[in-house]
């Protein structure tokens, strides 16, 4: 059994952006919803809850429930310890950052009438 750790320092304020980013990591279907439980590898309902969730049949059939719990900083992610390691060769909070400060750099540009270069 692996144990979630939610990682506290790694906030993302505006949710659309987040869930844009999922997106371009292949993270596509999320639920959303209050205190959405999370599940293991096993299908174990674990003491971890979460608003938005990436099931863990989207992810990969040894892999566990992917969660981001809202707090006042944002939203921060739940990941088991075993999918911080094999999620995307152990880089998926890195590609889901550069992901969301992209699509974050594209809403400010939108917003601004102006234009992004990359």
């Amino acid at each position: 059994m692996s144990k979630y750790m939610t990682f506290t320092d790694t906030a993302f304020k505006d949710r659309e952006c987040l869930l844009n980013a999922l997106k371009e990591c292949g993270y596509a279907e999320t639920e959303e919803g209050e205190a959405l439980s999370l599940y293991g590898y096993q299908g174990d309902r674990r003491p971890e809850t979460a608003q938005i969730v990436v099931r863990r049949k989207f992810i990969g059939s040894a892999s566990n429930d992917l969660g981001f719990q809202k707090t006042e900083n944002g939203y921060v992610p739940v990941i088991s310890e075993f999918d911080r390691r094999t999620m995307m060769q152990g880089k998926f909070l890195i590609n889901l950052r550069t992901n969301y400060n992209l699509k974050s750099a594209e809403k400010l540009a939108r917003n601004l009438r102006g234009t992004l270069h990359q």
